[in-house]
């Protein structure tokens, strides 16, 4: 969404094998965590990082260096466990930290309007729903990319 609207998209990620993956979804940068040369290249240049791995991470400290003067942090995620950072680096860099679950309904039918106008795609996986199970340990192993979707076997009374 964020390339749609012509923002230039940081894409970050512990495994190097996503970065194709991440380029093609519209991120203009990749940028391997496991990679210090990587990780230094976007000191202080983010406006705003999404946040969407619900994963226990205090990595906040390092996430506020990436971040601009006045930049915002953005949970979409909840993590697991307790957050920990220095409350020194939010005040000094006065970057900001915030969450959003969902949207409400006009937010969800703008993004469902601004998807169809851009031909902006959803990426499932599907199951027939005899398989929930096998779904379920999918989802469960984190192999799902990046949704799934249990489908109902077609009625022939239809």
């Amino acid at each position: 969404y964020a390339s749609a609207l012509g923002a230039e998209v940081y894409a970050f990620s512990h495994s190097p094998n996503k970065r194709d993956q991440c380029l093609e979804l519209g991120a203009s940068h990749f940028i391997d965590t496991s990679n210090q040369e990587d990780v230094d290249s976007v000191k202080r240049t983010l406006n705003y990082l999404f946040i969407t791995s619900n994963s226990q991470s205090n990595q906040y400290n390092e996430y506020i260096s990436w971040m601009d003067f006045e930049g915002q942090i953005v949970l979409l995620a909840i993590p697991k466990g307790q957050m920990s950072f220095k409350a020194g680096e939010f005040i000094q860099t006065e970057v900001a930290i915030t969450g959003s679950l969902i949207g409400g309904v006009n937010m969800l039918k703008k993004t469902l309007e601004f998807s169809a106008e851009h031909q902006i795609l959803p990426t499932i996986e599907r199951f027939p729903m005899e398989k929930v199970n096998e779904a379920l340990e999918h989802v469960d192993s984190g192999k799902a990319r990046y949704r799934v979707v249990l489908e109902n076997p077609q009625s022939s009374n239809l």
